[in-house]
């Protein structure tokens, strides 16, 4: 149906888009398109958008404006926009006159019937962004990686949390049943890849909505057993899903990397409150002693808020506050963005310019944390998963250790892409580690 064709796929957001445009690239290419990397090139562009930051948003709205001369000198070209802004703006998006399908985040499997339809009716404008349950496509998705994989085990979100637009583009929560996840990760084994990354919205509340006594615990034991995998790493999860028998089964089990993302969002009860988030900073302090007491080396990074609508400058002192004593070892720090369709955007808005006062304010103290984390590691000798090459110095190699710390090294002869290796720490930086490489 597309021999012949050249698709080029850019992707905003986060793992879950990521994971998505694989499923796109792995339909087209079923179908015999083959990717190239830029729009001119190009017969069918997709943008898989992001709607959970305006950033994101912005930078989508100005590329597609800057498509539509490229799409004036090629009048056969195809533009695919999906994603959460799909989701969300459809109406709007549909109305952009060099847009030809506007794909929701539950349709992605409709991409060969809605391409067929519009390969018979080039005129034809589709816009498909039914929202009454996600499935997954019988194609596999083209991976970029051919070591490590996104596995979704879940879709959607039922914390409807006052600053965030995913539940209402992503759909309640949807767990995949667990015989087709492990089925997905014992293929990936045999194809060697080596390490896995669970992937949901509140990826530890996996099997609630099941109905049965199945939960993530059990999927990561489970996931565990599957020789050939190594790493199994699972983002981002939920702060006070995680019970004792989740705790206990992450810090037990060697394959499971000893990292934990634990979004805090506010260290002040009352803004928690105003977020609609589901428990106190003391409640996640509990969370955070409980790994602590279990995995004393586990590495703990978080997400943080500031200038939320209503917070005064002794909450956000709160907030550092809670920095000051977890020390976490890396954080995502956003001063807010309203987004149009949230609660949180019809309350009361912090001027920009405290917002990001206090935004510096916060990097400046978690940067300095991250630095003595990262000190830490020198003299050390860790293991490592190799990335790639290294965008910060192309004669270097790049990987993660089960920590998430990113470490570089000298590239060798010997092709290492893909491999596990010992690195010996030698330097540490705010961005991560320099090591030498002993022989593996």
């Amino acid at each position: 149906m597309l021999n012949g064709y050249k698709y080029f796929i850019k992707t905003y957001g986060c793992q879950a888009n990521e994971y998505d445009s694989e499923l796109i690239a792995g339909i087209l290419e079923k179908f015999g398109a083959n990717s190239v990397d830029n729009e001119a090139d190009a017969d069918i562009v997709i943008f898989n958008t992001c709607a959970v930051r305006k950033n994101a948003e912005d930078k989508f709205y100005g590329r597609l404006g800057a498509l539509k001369k490229i799409k004036n000198e090629k009048k056969d070209m195809i533009v695919i926009i999906t994603g959460c802004l799909a989701q969300k703006d459809y109406l709007k998006i549909s109305n952009i006159e060099h847009v030809d399908i506007v794909l929701g985040t539950h349709r992605i499997s409709q991409l060969p019937t809605i391409l067929q339809e519009l390969k018979y009716n080039k005129n034809k404008k589709i816009v498909d962004v039914d929202f009454t349950g996600r499935t997954e496509p019988d194609i596999p998705p083209r991976r970029l990686s051919k070591f490590s994989a996104y596995v979704p085990i879940m879709f959607g979100c039922d914390y409807y949390c006052t600053f965030c637009i995913v539940p209402f583009t992503r759909g309640k929560m949807q767990s995949r049943p667990k015989d087709e996840i492990i089925k997905e990760i014992k293929e990936l084994a045999l194809k060697n890849y080596v390490e896995i990354i669970l992937l949901g919205q509140t990826v530890n509340a996996y099997g609630i909505d099941l109905k049965n006594s199945y939960d993530f615990a059990d999927l990561l034991y489970d996931v565990s057993l599957i020789d050939g995998i190594k790493w199994i790493r699972f983002t981002s999860p939920y702060p006070t899903n995680f019970n004792d028998k989740q705790i206990k089964t992450i810090c037990s089990i060697d394959k499971i990397a000893k990292h934990v993302h634990l979004p805090l969002q506010s260290g002040n009860d009352e803004i928690l409150r105003k977020m609609a988030r589901r428990y106190t900073v003391s409640q996640f302090l509990e969370v955070v002693y409980k790994f602590r007491e279990l995995c004393p080396n586990i590495a703990l990074s978080t997400d943080i808020i500031v200038g939320f609508p209503y917070e005064t400058d002794e909450q956000f002192q709160d907030t550092l506050k809670v920095v000051k004593e977890v020390k976490f070892d890396q954080a995502f720090m956003f001063a807010y963005s309203e987004r149009e369709g949230t609660k949180a955007a019809t309350y009361p808005q912090l001027p920009l310019k405290e917002r990001l006062k206090r935004l510096y304010e916060l990097i400046s103290v978690q940067n300095e944390i991250t630095i003595q984390k990262n000190k830490e590691y020198i003299n050390k000798v860790v293991e490592i998963l190799v990335e790639g090459p290294s965008d910060k110095n192309p004669n270097k190699l790049e990987g993660r250790t089960e920590t998430n710390k990113i470490v570089i090294f000298d590239k060798t002869d010997k092709d290492l892409i893909g491999q596990f290796v010992k690195v010996k720490i030698t330097n540490s930086y705010l961005w991560g580690l320099e090591g030498i490489l002993l022989n593996n």
